[in-house]
């Protein structure tokens, strides 16, 4: 009996594993290769995040490609070629997310919220990020995200300084908006990240009056100015990010309007759409990392694992569902796609519509 019991137990392990050795083999070669380069393609999307924030997306493009690609190879150091800092330092299902808060689809967008989100999360070292956002998309994507403990205001709010103390206390989120070329100095033991340790307390002194510090705090302020002149000692203090519209952004959102007024159902189905091949990514990552994680703390023989042969079988059923369920999801966004280029053409020309009259303000008054 325990021959047979370990016979069937190995015979359920090969099974468990065998649709995964080709995928898992294609991926440590490429793992071998990304190891390589690791060294460079990190140096290149620090330099990005820390610098290109305040650019547009072609002169972005120019500094990481040829500015900060040529520096590491002239120091003979290993990147890779036209990285994608979009696909190197997030997910698909992260860029889902943050589109179904609101977030623009164009890479530029995507960019951004990257440089938002990484500086915000890292708390010791990260800026608080200057946002110029003349549309609004980025302070509408903003209360969305953080909508749980976010609180809007302006500096000319007769309650700032009691909102700004009580998310300074409770690790919200405080987003100032229509910011000027010039903040108010109140900040600046903020921006400078001034925190006094004493025990198990923080403390940042605001005023000439010590406030409680909790390390989840987020401060972002935004600015409706096209293009401000900001002060070198701000862009020290700050991250500051261009936030413009982009043609295709403002193409892509006009087309989802125009969807919503013209096939209503259509644009719902879409949106349902996008939620749902979302989780099921999310499942099967999920399942993927535990799969892994238990094959990694495994110890002894495979085969007397009872428990990590039983989650191999359930990974594998629940994988097959699971990619089933996204080949009908990719069948019906294609006819989803198909539907919606009908009014391409409308979002097309609204968007260098507006683009039109935005720039005919550079034009003299004399003309």
């Amino acid at each position: 009996m325990a021959t047979k019991k370990r016979m069937d137990a190995a015979n359920g392990l090969i099974d468990a594993l065998s649709g995964e050795r080709e995928r898992w083999t294609q991926q440590s070669n490429e793992f071998i290769e990304r190891i390589k380069k690791l060294v460079g393609d990190v140096a290149l999307s620090c330099a990005f995040i820390s610098y290109c924030g305040p650019f547009n997306a072609s002169f972005r493009h120019t500094l990481l490609n040829e500015h900060f690609y040529q520096m590491c190879t002239k120091l003979k150091i290993p990147v890779t070629e036209n990285i994608s800092v979009v696909k190197f330092l997030t997910t698909d299902s992260q860029i889902t997310d943050w589109q179904i808060e609101g977030l623009p689809s164009d890479d530029h967008s995507v960019q951004n919220a990257i440089m938002i989100t990484s500086n915000l999360a890292n708390k010791r070292t990260g800026k608080y990020p200057l946002i110029v956002d003349p549309q609004g998309q980025g302070l509408k994507w903003l209360r969305s995200r953080y909508s749980d403990n976010c609180v809007v205001t302006q500096f000319s709010d007769r309650k700032f300084a009691d909102q700004l103390a009580l998310q300074l206390q409770d690790g919200g989120c405080l987003v100032l908006e229509n910011c000027t070329e010039e903040i108010d100095p109140m900040i600046d033991p903020i921006l400078d990240k001034c925190i006094v340790k004493s025990k198990r307390m923080q403390t940042v002194v605001i005023n000439d009056k010590a406030h409680d510090f909790d390390d989840n705090f987020k401060l972002i302020m935004t600015t409706r100015l096209p293009n401000p002149l900001f002060t070198p000692e701000l862009f020290a203090k700050t991250l500051v990010i261009d936030m413009t519209v982009t043609m295709q952004g403002l193409e892509q959102q006009l087309l989802g309007q125009v969807i919503g007024k013209e096939k209503a159902e259509l644009e719902e189905e879409r949106a349902k759409l996008i939620e749902e091949v979302n989780q099921n990514e999310k499942r099967l990552k999920e399942y993927e990392d535990r799969l892994l994680a238990q094959l990694a703390a495994s110890t002894g023989n495979l085969i007397d694992d009872d428990q990590l042969i039983g989650t191999l079988a359930d990974a594998k059923k629940a994988s097959a569902e699971i990619k089933e369920k996204l080949l009908v999801a990719t069948e019906t966004r294609k006819r989803i796609t198909s539907a919606s280029e009908e009014y391409r053409p409308v979002a097309l020309r609204g968007s260098v519509l507006y683009f039109l009259i935005v720039d005919m303000s550079n034009v003299s008054n004399m003309y």
